[in-house]
């Protein structure tokens, strides 16, 4: 029963990694497996390579260290939350995608319900609050809302982009043999290995959603599309990335918690305060290659659609609420 309740408990943090705007991390800490889990990230290392690769040798004292370290890292534990994780993914990735496209106002509205309401989560875990920390807050914000910003940008050059090449063009064919070549240039590819190293780093982190990191960096629908379409060769450049920044982050979290507790959790604050912006639901768009692309915020007209959103935000920020119970329970 154990090994089920952790692939459920690995299948909600993979859920809500998928999600812009919610936290694995914040999840991980709600089920209180959060300290576990970094403790358990934070093990691993050469040593671990080591050990590992010499039981390959068969040798029975190598069997031996190799079986220790694999209970030391926790790996029983990780396997399980990694398998519902996954599950979570490949299960939810073509739904995601839909509901961004299709139903893009109240999936916002859900998102920042749920980013809201989880503000709490690290506040209370604050064991003081000077200006230090206010300005570690502030900073915090600016920076995601200047990211926020900066993807606005992207996305309009990206529209003006696509416009000019439609019109030198001659065929439909032309075009989409010139976004495929793009897609698989190796700046392309540099630039989503960066991408998972980024995203995994805040995925671990309460408050931080690695989704809503791949939306600054305009690569969340890279990634869905080629889970959609096991594109393993863009799968694998992106795990590549993850892995080194989660191994990479764990150890700078360890460190900035141990010597910066409450700058650092300010800090975190800040950043979800900042995700707000990015996370409004009403832009102005355009539809580029059946994607929609968000140009601008703009302020919701009184009608069904702002009735939806408003009660897709309560729904969304009832759930993190409802979670917060049972964690305090």
């Amino acid at each position: 029963m154990n090994y089920v309740i952790l692939i459920v408990k690995g299948f909600l943090i993979g859920l809500a990694n998928i999600i812009p705007g919610v936290s694995g991390g914040t999840f991980a800490l709600i089920l209180g497996i959060y300290e576990r889990l970094i403790r358990a990230l934070h093990n691993i290392g050469v040593k671990t390579a080591q050990r590992l690769l010499a039981a390959v040798t068969l040798k029975k004292t190598a069997i031996s260290n190799a079986v220790l370290e694999l209970r030391r890292i926790d790996f029983g534990f990780l396997v399980l939350l990694g398998i519902g994780a996954v599950i979570a993914v490949v299960a939810t990735s073509k739904l995601m995608i839909y509901l961004l496209n299709e139903q893009h106002d109240p999936t916002y509205g859900f998102f920042s319900g749920l980013i809201l309401a989880s503000i709490a989560i690290p506040a209370k875990l604050l064991k003081g609050f000077g200006w230090k920390e206010l300005l570690a807050l502030i900073a915090a914000a600016t920076l995601t809302i200047g990211l926020s910003m900066s993807m606005g940008e992207k996305n309009l050059e990206k529209q003006q982009q696509k416009q000019s090449l439609e019109a030198k063009e001659s065929s439909e064919v032309a075009s989409n043999d010139a976004v495929v070549i793009s897609r698989f240039s190796v700046g392309k590819l540099a630039h989503l290995f960066l991408s998972g190293a980024f995203a995994t780093s805040a995925m671990i982190l309460p408050g931080i959603s690695g989704a809503f990191v791949l939306l600054l960096f305009g690569s969340y629908f890279d990634i869905l599309t080629a889970i959609n379409n096991r594109d393993l060769f863009v799968l694998l450049i992106f795990a590549a990335g993850c892995g080194i920044g989660l191994l990479a982050f764990t150890r700078l979290l360890n460190y900035v918690f141990e010597h910066f507790y409450s700058l650092t959790i300010s800090f975190l604050i800040g950043l979800m305060v900042g995700s707000l912006y990015g996370l409004w639901p009403f832009r102005k768009y355009e539809i580029i290659d059946g994607e929609r692309v968000d140009l601008a915020h703009i302020v919701p007209e009184v009608n069904v659609n702002l009735m939806v959103t408003g009660v897709a935000f309560l729904i969304g920020a009832g759930i993190i609420l409802t979670f917060s119970r049972f964690e305090r329970n």
